[in-house]
């Protein structure tokens, strides 16, 4: 049942933060690509080898940061400020985020922290930063680079 309920990849965070506590405050597309995030390298798989099963969840996260960018998150009505859009975040998980990026390999780290300000849910309205689209590239950017690196290594 703890393999359901906390599972260990979602549970290895340095500070004891859970997954859950993050992603439930935001849109599907974000949740998903932090949640690839939280656990890449930590989930193995029969028959990958631990460095193709990493890749294969940070590319998860690509996928899903593409479709946010794609959809152009339309259905946002309210756009605020970096800073704003942090407060919300911090307001929403009780975490601030360095809080919530440490302990990450720096790359993975810093594409969590470009993704914090998008796609927030709080208090039934949605938030996200004005320059949205320099986060999600941002993080991906840094996503990137960390497939770069286990590439080079194997």
């Amino acid at each position: 049942m703890e393999q359901v309920n906390h599972p260990k990849h979602y549970n290895q965070h340095p500070a004891g933060i859970e997954c859950i506590d993050i992603i439930r405050h935001y849109t599907c597309d974000i949740a998903n690509a932090i949640k690839y995030l939280w656990r890449a390298g930590l989930k193995p798989e029969m028959g990958k080898a631990d460095a193709e099963k990493e890749i294969e969840d940070l590319k998860k996260a690509l996928w899903y940061i593409d479709d946010f960018y794609k959809n152009e998150i339309i259905h946002y009505g309210l756009m605020s400020s970096l800073d704003y859009s942090l407060a919300m975040m911090q307001a929403a998980t009780g975490y601030k985020p360095s809080e919530i990026t440490d302990g990450y390999e720096t790359n993975v780290g810093n594409a969590i922290l470009n993704l914090l300000p998008v796609g927030i849910t709080f208090n039934g309205e949605d938030y996200t930063c004005e320059n949205w689209r320099n986060n999600l590239d941002a993080a991906a950017k840094s996503i990137r680079k960390r497939i770069a690196e286990i590439e080079s290594k194997q």
